[in-house]
């Protein structure tokens, strides 16, 4: 898999190229094994040399924001000796390479090159990375970083006061327990969205903290004072402010959904939330965890939300919403919420066409996905649920409520798009949040599951088999589109290139072809003679049961899906989540009269486009006439497979080879004597 990605941008899977010059940086023994074989000394580098330097630390750092790489100026602040090593290599010919060692990373070991893209860490595109060699993953680390030091609960009052002509405004207090799992410090690094500023900082005690933020950086760096030891937790309280809210005609977009609190670099640890938000009452205001207090003190309404637990992402929402509640039993309170003063404005500015009840429709599928998908997985652990609307072209889930986009309250689509992108959503509560994924090689589980069950809500909610194969039908060739280029499902959002900007790889690898993974499985684990899903929807609640409030790896999965097939499943896994080769099937069938009135049916699979030993079982449906059909499943292996059906009691009529969508191909019938 990294070979064939570094041949994505090298075009050859081992690199070998001359080299002008290289800048190391480390804080390991480096410099003793040098000092051991050489003799240095100290004089004035010359101004090509110091010129070259200034060039290659552009891709750590961003000298507007005074940011830099936080691993490598962590080690250098606290003097560390770690095994963190760092090398820019010129080449003579073609974009510099940048070889890393972070012990920060669970994946130590990276080779980047230039990108595109703009900031401290942006500028740098992974061609390969993973783990050290003999270095068994630490069974603690659940993520993709191990950082030294996480803040574990918040408690933050948020003042949303109304700002200028129409507009809001953004400061908060929040009082942060850090806690180190590592020795750590004095100084340490979290992430704060770039637009905010810090006011003042202190800890519990009432001492002044010092902390640093550069102007438009991403990184809140804070002195610990001294170095912390594991299990230690210290509280810090923070001030800041900034321009995080804008309006777009009547609606508000909060440009930072996630790091508008200060969080680890992962951007995924654990922590308890205590939020109370205080805005004008011309203004809704939704947010993760439970409301537990509400309070009016003339024109400003202050409310709190508590978590019940650890959660991951927090996030708010506001506007000038109106909102609306479903309550039916079996679900928890459903509330929606809509700017449709917006919604008018677009009408008569733009002419754009309106759905008529918005909120109704948007409901509806909200409160009916949560029955389905509380049936087909197991029950949410959500008390009230909160579907709010953004300005913005796609959708985010957290613990207890959704963002949707404004397109989908404005018209339903035919074809079922919307419901899909709704139940997508949705979802989330059980993949994503109810079953976090545990890298980014398993964050199908998270989107696949997500865009997988969108489909299969959609495929019941509209009693359309039609509208569920066409959606797969437009994924298909998306994904043949592309074929091995973005590499497979397990690269994650490494599937991505700078060079390949026209294209969404991440949606068509991560999204679609994960979701017809999930398909795959369900017809593969599909009764063809009952045609019951039973063992489809017991692997699915298994899994959700068995990690609830976990992280899980594709590993874990494949496991329970042997648990309910009682096989090895590996090939599957093999083929279609850590390979690339998507089969295309030339397909001949020929008929025989058999002594009775029966009939043998012979099949000629020719397999092309995938190795010799892909293997996979595929749906054959026999169209017997008098609204009878036979279904069978054939293993199709290797370059050509000839295969003999059990006798038919009636002539075919057709036979549909690949029904249901069982195999992500193309499929070619042929005449037999071709």
């Amino acid at each position: 898999i990294e070979q064939a990605r570094l041949a994505r941008y090298e075009k050859q899977t081992a690199l070998e190229a001359p080299f002008t010059d290289v800048l190391l940086l480390f804080a390991d023994t480096t410099l003793a094994e040098l000092r051991a074989g050489r003799t240095f000394r100290t004089e004035q580098a010359p101004d090509e040399v110091r010129d070259r330097v200034r060039d290659a630390l552009k891709f750590l750092s961003d000298e507007d924001s005074q940011s830099f790489d936080p691993d490598l100026m962590g080690a250098l602040l606290n003097g560390e000796t770690t095994d963190l090593f760092y090398a820019h290599v010129r080449r003579q010919n073609g974009d510099p390479l940048m070889f890393m060692l972070n012990p920060h990373e669970a994946e130590a070991v990276s080779l980047s090159t230039k990108s595109s893209r703009r900031g401290y860490s942006r500028d740098r595109e992974v061609l390969a990375q993973f783990p050290r060699a003999a270095r068994p993953r630490d069974a603690q680390v659940t993520g993709e970083r191990i950082d030294a030091a996480e803040i574990r609960r918040y408690v933050m009052n948020i003042a949303l006061p109304a700002s200028g002509i129409g507009e809001i405004a953004f400061s908060a207090t929040a009082r942060l327990d850090i806690t180190a799992s590592t020795p750590v410090g004095p100084w340490v690094a979290f992430a704060l969205f770039e637009k905010l500023k810090v006011d003042s900082a202190r800890w519990d005690g009432g001492g002044a903290a010092t902390v640093f933020k550069g102007k438009d950086g991403e990184l809140l760096w804070v002195h610990l004072g001294t170095r912390m030891q594991p299990g230690e937790t210290r509280t810090l309280v923070v001030s800041y402010h900034g321009d995080l809210i804008d309006r777009d005609i009547d609606f508000f977009r909060i440009k930072s959904s996630v790091a508008w609190y200060p969080l680890s670099l992962e951007y995924r640890a654990l922590a308890v939330f205590d939020l109370t938000f205080t805005t004008s009452d011309a203004y809704l205001v939704a947010s993760v965890g439970e409301r537990v207090d509400s309070s009016r003190n003339g024109r400003m309404v202050t409310s709190r939300w508590l978590t019940p637990g650890p959660i991951r992402n927090a996030s708010f929402n506001l506007g000038l919403f109106k909102d609306y509640t479903v309550r039916e039993a079996g679900i928890p309170p459903v509330t929606v919420m809509i700017s449709e003063e917006a919604h008018k404005k677009l009408v008569r500015q733009y002419g754009l066409a309106q759905q008529r009840k918005m909120r109704e429709t948007v409901a509806g599928d909200v409160s009916k996905s949560l029955h389905f998908f509380q049936k087909v997985y197991g029950p949410t652990q959500v008390k009230h649920f909160y579907a709010t609307e953004i300005p913005d072209d796609h959708g985010e889930a957290f613990p207890g409520m959704i963002h949707l986009s404004w397109a989908t309250f404005q018209k339903t689509d035919d074809q079922g798009g919307d419901e899909i992108f709704r139940g997508h959503e949705v979802a989330h509560q059980w993949w994503g949040i109810g079953v976090d994924y545990m890298t980014y090689h398993d964050r199908w589980l998270s989107e696949g599951f997500s865009t997988f069950s969108g489909l299969w809500y959609m495929q019941t909610i509209r009693k359309s088999n039609d509208k569920y194969f066409g959606q797969l039908r437009d994924y298909r060739a998306s994904i043949f589109q592309r074929r091995e280029i973005p590499g497979p499902i397990s690269l994650g959002h490494r599937v991505r290139s700078s060079k390949d900007t026209d294209v969404d790889d991440y949606s068509t690898i991560v999204y679609k072809k994960g979701a017809w993974a999930v398909h795959m499985l369900r017809i593969l684990m599909l009764d063809l003679k009952s045609m019951s899903e039973d063992r489809f929807t017991g692997t699915m609640q298994d899994f959700y049961q068995s990690y609830q409030g976990k992280r899980a790896s594709t590993a874990d999965f494949r496991r329970v899906v042997e648990r309910h097939t009682g096989t090895d499943m590996g090939w599957f896994f093999d083929q279609w989540i850590y390979g690339t080769a998507l089969p295309t099937y030339k397909v001949a069938y020929k008929v025989d009269p058999l002594d009775g009135g029966q009939h043998r049916v012979r099949l000629r699979v020719q397999q092309e486009g995938v190795p010799d030993g892909f293997m996979m079982y595929v749906p054959v449906t026999l169209d017997l006439g008098k609204d009878r059909v036979a279904r069978v499943r054939v293993k199709v292996t290797g370059p050509v497979s000839e295969l003999t059906l059990p006798p038919m009691p009636a002539e075919p009529k057709a036979v549909r080879f690949n029904d249901l969508e069982g195999v992500l191909a193309e499929v070619k019938m042929v005449d037999w004597r071709n």
